[in-house]
Parts: structure tokens; sequence; C-alpha cells
């Protein structure tokens, strides 16, 4: 108990004597990256929900049926928002690039594909709200992390390979 009093003290006392510049502009990109990945999230989110209804006539009838799979995206981009905003400006600036430019390129794609393949009214807009949340998710990913190579902090590294893993114990 007292370890973790004096550990939380000392800690406090490190950030007091910092420079509060740098600081700032640390916790400034996540903050953006965060911001930006809500938007991201929703865009996505709703790009989900619209490929669920036309697919599968599955609709959204109560807030209960956003508890699926598709509001996912709503709690994994603004964490990867701030993971590019922790990476560096260049990884931050080269996602939102990317996310902008996919979002555009993926709306105008998804609409004419779809007006080229249906009779429907609606299939043009619908495609592109989910082109719009493939194009912003592909673009903002590859561009990150793209950037995020480039950066010119030599204290991070870029990720040789994306892998998740995870451990289950078992019991003797």
């Amino acid at each position: 108990m007292i370890r973790r009093f004096v550990a939380a003290i000392s800690t406090f006392a490190l950030l007091l004597t910092a420079d509060p510049e740098p600081v700032s502009a640390q916790l400034q990109r996540p903050a953006i990256g965060a911001a930006v990945g809500v938007v991201g999230g929703g865009v996505i989110t709703l790009s989900a929900v619209v490929a669920r209804a036309r697919f599968k006539r599955e609709y959204v009838d109560s807030v209960d049926d956003l508890i699926h799979w598709q509001s996912l995206p709503m709690l994994l981009t603004p964490a990867v928002g701030i993971g590019f905003g922790l990476a560096g400006d260049e990884a931050l600036k080269g996602s939102v690039i990317g996310s902008t430019a996919g979002l555009v390129v993926g709306a105008a794609a998804g609409s004419g594909i779809a007006y080229l393949l249906s009779e429907v009214p609606e299939w043009p807009w619908a495609g592109a709200v989910i082109g719009a949340g493939v194009g912003l998710t592909i673009g903002g990913l590859y561009y990150g992390l793209r950037s995020w190579e480039r950066d010119d902090d030599p204290a991070i590294a870029y990720p040789e390979a994306l892998r998740f893993t995870f451990s289950v114990p078992l019991a003797n």
C-alpha cells in the first residue's frame, strides 16, 4: 500500500517538472485521433447497418438492435485513432488523409456500381454508404500504417506484421 502511494507521488512529482508544451503536444495527437475515430466509427457503423438491411433484410427497430457486431467499430476506431496519434504526427495525418480519400472514393465507387447493377432506386445511396465505410477503413489503415513507417521518431518501430494473439489458461 505504501509502495503504491510513494510510486504515485513520485510519478506526480515527475509530471510537475515536465515541460508542459511537449506533454500537451503528445496528448493533442491522440485526442484528435480519438475524435476522428469516433466520426469514422459512426460512418463504418452506419455502413454496416445499411449493408445488413440491404443484404440480410434485418432492420434496426430499436436501440437494442444496435447491440450487435456492427456496433464494434464505434469502440475500435477511436482506439485505432489513439494508436495512430501516439505513433506520431505523420501516422495520424496519413490515417486522416487516407480515411477521407477512402470515404470519398468508396462512396463514389459504391454508388456507381449499385447504379449500374440494380434497378431499385434505393441501391445507389445504399451502395454509396456501404462503399464509404469500406473505403474509409481501407484508406485509413493503409495510409496510416504506410505513414507510420516513414515517421521521424526513431524510438517508434513500425510493426513488421500485425499479429493478434491470446492465450487461454487451461487447468490441470
